[in-house]
């Protein structure tokens, strides 16, 4: 597959696609690296002297890594894992230790996603595809953090909200194996059964110490809707506590890019498209906004296709609608096409990721 990126996101050992040229606006030389050129950082550091957009390189997965190391997801899911068992077990306790533990991971990722100056995360930043049974503790957990600091959240109500998103779950470990496992829609008797989770999760964690009520109460609201529809208690509004409507919506966004027993995932545009065209309704939409600024269907580099048939590449995001990013045509890449504000393509949107492209 063949990529355009950034020059500054390029590592050594990658393989250009294309030729390349250009003047060195240092030494005024030209400068021209052929296609199939592996790259070392010598090269590196003379493509960054050019006047480049970017290049295009062969795509062998290591041009450019997720923002959230595997280490640390692996660390969050082995956490997570060590809760869920214990939750699973009548006769045990979680305790004061096992929650401050799990507050020391999570100051990692904490940490990972707040030193980022700008980002947006794709799918694959909230994922471990090595262990799929607690992804959802996982990416909703990494969500909630980036849209809690676009909301400004200060660093120690971060903490507890990625405890709250990381445990928003775990009164599902009592519910029947049958129902949440089930491979087609669940019958209304099955899904009242669903519905106890979030009160079943705050009543095992209610006595520890360690976890606050701003926690609790994330717990117990993150499947409450905007509009008094959800569950358990169908409050409305700001009316619903501010940790609950920030994890409704990463909840919803991960669950519906995850694979499900009963459906195939969503594509992140899908998900995206239903997050946008239900604020208000299910979903905060200052929650909402905030959302848009930290996700990405189209990661700067992919290449798309466009409704009208023309090829392009995501050259930027668009911070309002990450479903509409700035773009060059294949054909024509010095031209930059802003497909939020370009009157001519007001009526244009992005239909799919193009996988592999034809080189010239």
């Amino acid at each position: 597959m063949v990529k355009f990126v950034s020059v500054d996101k390029v590592k050594p050992g990658v393989t250009l696609a294309r030729d390349v040229y250009g003047v060195d606006t240092f030494t005024g030389r030209i400068v021209m690296l052929k296609a199939n050129q592996v790259l070392t950082t010598a090269h590196i550091t003379k493509l960054l002297g050019l006047d480049l957009q970017g290049i295009y390189v062969h795509d062998n997965k290591s041009i450019m890594s997720t923002l959230i190391a595997t280490s640390e997801k692996k660390e969050v899911i082995s956490n997570i894992k060590e809760l869920y068992k214990i939750a699973g077990k009548a006769t045990e306790s979680i305790y004061v230790g096992n929650i401050e533990n799990t507050n020391d991971v999570l100051e990692k990722l904490i940490d990972t996603i707040t030193d980022l100056e700008s980002f947006y995360l794709t799918v694959d930043d909230l994922r471990l595809y090595d262990d799929n049974t607690y992804n959802h503790a996982l990416g909703t957990t990494i969500l909630a953090i980036a849209i809690g600091k676009h909301l400004r959240v200060t660093r120690e109500d971060l903490t507890d909200l990625a405890l709250s998103a990381l445990l928003h779950d775990i009164g599902m470990v009592q519910i029947p194996i049958s129902i949440t496992q089930k491979p087609a829609r669940l019958t209304d008797e099955e899904f009242d059964i669903i519905k106890l989770h979030p009160a079943q999760g705050t009543e095992a964690l209610k006595d520890n110490e360690r976890v606050s009520e701003r926690v609790l109460t994330g717990i117990l609201s993150h499947h409450e809707h905007y509009d008094g529809n959800g569950y358990p208690n169908r409050p409305k509004g700001k009316q619903i506590p501010f940790f609950g409507r920030i994890i409704a919506c990463a909840d919803v966004y991960d669950a519906l890019t995850s694979q499900r027993p009963h459906r195939g995932a969503f594509s992140a545009h899908e998900a995206i498209e239903y997050v946008m065209g239900n604020a208000e309704r299910q979903f905060d939409s200052g929650v909402v906004k905030a959302f848009l600024k930290c996700v990405s269907p189209y990661p700067v580099g992919n290449c798309v296709k466009l409704s009208n048939g023309e090829l392009a590449v995501v050259v930027t995001q668009n911070p309002e609608n990450p479903l509409r990013p700035s773009i060059f045509l294949m054909d024509n890449p010095s031209k930059i096409i802003d497909l939020y504000s370009d009157k001519n393509y007001l009526n244009v949107v992005i239909s799919e990721v193009v996988e592999e492209v034809v080189e010239s």
